[in-house]
């Protein structure tokens, strides 16, 4: 048994979900898997092959609930149980007032013939609201007892209530339904002094998906980074409803930043200059910048190349396909790569006037940063750094995770692998380009321990 807290008026009413009475099951599992504009929910249910699904945007707050119609037990002051005929919106079989009370009779009670209940009818102007029915039992020993309450929508639910108690139960239902009071005991229903529907409005409404057919269903058309909740509900073969399961609130994810390709090309692996073309470099969304080390021969020439236009959200850059880009420069170039420029934070530029590409001087090993977010390029030489012809993981041997590191890296090219013992495979002294013949050079070396 569960226990909802909901405010009413300023006091706290206590809301029982017990075992209820009708027997359609209650989908379980339930999964959601939001996207940036939206959301995939899942569910089980072994029992059922229909189902409906609500949502829409989550909120704790909600107004204060209206009374739409009440039924005072203490309008029947007369010192005996009498048969009572209810008005609409309240309609009833075998109810009795009398003492300050109203009940009904159930079949086994000695005057009756069938079991008795109280109704309550919808009235014009709701569809799948939410609505909360108070019971007050009267006071004295006939005031305690069981009611069961549920509606056209809402599986009916069991309360076992004591003496001047007030209880209430939430349902959901549109003009027309019904709203049903039952009770299990043996001959007649307890007291009650107080019966009272409240509409409790929100200020959000569901959106109602019907007759699914499938145990998922996405949301679309969703707005980012925001809170929903989603409930699923059973439709047995009978076109029963189960309970609504309970709400999973979930959030939409942001969107997606943009993030530019940045590639080296030039002498560095011999490609025209295509924006899709060249050693890819890897990003990193942390630290917002673009790295990768590659060997590079001495006289050599490269640049920088993106594929997309990002306008003004990195720092102002407002460049189409292709786009190439390089250190600023006064003068003609190429920028010479000296060793006092090694290690700095070169300025990047855009202009074609102002940026160049980078000459090298000298043979070897060279770490580049890139950042697009404040225009800058940083090169490091790899002092030391030995060729170990076939080591792609870098691991210090070579064995079956280079193999697999190299098949990652040609399906992928953003996935990180020593470049230079890589496109070594294929030929000791080109440590510049991977391509197949790399991979084919490394699985004939794990054949036969050789690379000859």
């Amino acid at each position: 048994m569960k226990k909802i807290l909901f405010v009413l008026s300023g006091a706290i009413v206590v809301l029982m979900a017990s075992v209820g009475v009708n027997a359609t099951t209650v989908p379980t599992d339930m999964y959601v898997e939001p996207g940036t504009h939206s959301c995939l929910v899942t569910w089980e249910d072994e029992d059922n092959s229909a189902w409906n699904l609500r949502y829409r945007l989550y909120s704790e707050e909600s107004e204060d609930p209206v009374l739409l119609n009440s039924l005072n037990g203490t309008s029947y002051t007369n010192q005996s149980y009498q048969a009572v005929t209810l008005s609409a919106p309240w309609s009833g079989n075998n109810v009795y007032g009398g003492y300050g009370a109203i009940y009904f009779r159930n079949a086994s009670h000695q005057s009756a013939t069938t079991d008795g209940y109280i109704k309550f009818t919808i009235p014009a102007g709701y569809q799948n609201k939410t609505f909360t029915v108070n019971i007050t039992t009267a006071s004295g020993q006939y005031g305690s007892g069981r009611f069961v309450v549920g509606s056209t929508q809402t599986e009916a639910v069991q309360y076992n209530m004591s003496a001047t108690e007030t209880h209430s139960w939430v349902v959901t239902g549109s003009t027309g339904d019904v709203i049903t009071i039952t009770s299990p005991e043996d001959q007649y229903s307890p007291d009650i002094a107080l019966i009272a529907v409240y509409y409790v409005p929100t200020a959000i409404e569901w959106t109602y998906v019907n007759n699914l057919t499938k145990k998922e269903y996405t949301i679309e058309d969703l707005e980012i980074s925001t809170d929903y909740e989603v409930q699923v509900q059973a439709i047995d073969d009978n076109g029963t409803l189960s309970d609504w399961t309970r709400a999973d609130v979930f959030t939409t994810l942001d969107e997606e930043p943009i993030v530019p390709t940045v590639h080296i090309l030039g002498d560095v692996d011999d490609q025209v200059w295509a924006s899709d073309a060249g050693t890819k470099m890897v990003y990193d969304p942390e630290t917002e910048l673009y790295t990768v080390t590659v060997h590079i021969e001495a006289d050599a020439t490269f640049g920088f190349t993106t594929e997309i236009d990002p306008n003004d959200e990195l720092g102002g850059w407002n460049y189409v396909n292709l786009y190439r880009f390089g250190p600023e420069i006064d003068g003609e170039g190429p920028f010479e790569l000296t060793n006092d420029r090694l290690g700095q934070e070169l300025p990047l530029s855009w202009d074609w006037d102002h940026f160049s590409d980078i000459h090298v001087l000298s043979t070897g090993d060279y770490e580049i940063t890139v950042s697009l977010e404040q225009s800058y390029v940083i090169i490091g030489k790899v002092s030391g750094t030995e060729i170990k012809r076939g080591d792609v993981n870098g691991s210090g041997g070579i064995d079956m995770d280079d193999l697999t590191a190299l098949i990652n890296y040609l399906l992928d090219a953003s996935y990180s692998i020593n470049m230079a013992n890589a496109a070594a495979c294929n030929n000791a002294d080109d440590t510049t380009l991977v391509d197949m013949d790399d991979l084919t050079a490394l699985i004939n070396y794990l054949l036969t321990n050789s690379w000859d």
